[in-house]
């Protein structure tokens, strides 16, 4: 099969979900926004504040980008993408490396990476996955 034999394979693949993979796109980027607006929000240490928020700034940027894009393209950019799932995967595991972060700034936190990581990650599947 030729590269462009599948290349249009998955774009139809992703073409039959495209209303939800943008919607997928715009939950990530909601994600990254609240992963970086929870540790201010909670009070939480001055260290896991600055982790985070710098990590949810750069997180949201790529997730900016996967969603524009998508949007530009009407096909799911792997680059962008992965790492919006990597950064949704750090806001998980997060407040585990660091001490005295608080219920609420964990549980927003992870919450908030449990979105990025989800929805990121489909978009990823859904550019890999070979076409139905």
């Amino acid at each position: 099969m030729t590269d462009a034999t599948e290349s249009t394979r998955s774009t139809s693949a992703e073409r039959r979900d495209e209303r939800f993979l943008l919607a997928c796109a715009v939950a990530a980027t909601v994600g990254c926004l609240l992963a970086t607006a929870t540790p201010i929000a909670a009070g939480s240490s001055p260290a896991f504040t600055g982790s985070i928020v710098t990590s949810g700034l750069l997180g949201t940027l790529f997730a900016v980008q996967n969603y524009r894009l998508f949007r530009r393209d009407r096909a799911v950019a792997l680059a962008p993408a992965v790492l919006t799932v990597v950064f949704g995967i750090w806001f998980m595991t997060a407040p585990l490396v660091y001490t005295g972060v608080g219920f609420l700034a964990t549980a927003g936190t992870q919450l908030a990476g449990l979105l990025v990581a989800a929805f990121a990650f489909y978009m990823v599947v859904a550019r890999v996955a070979p076409a139905r």
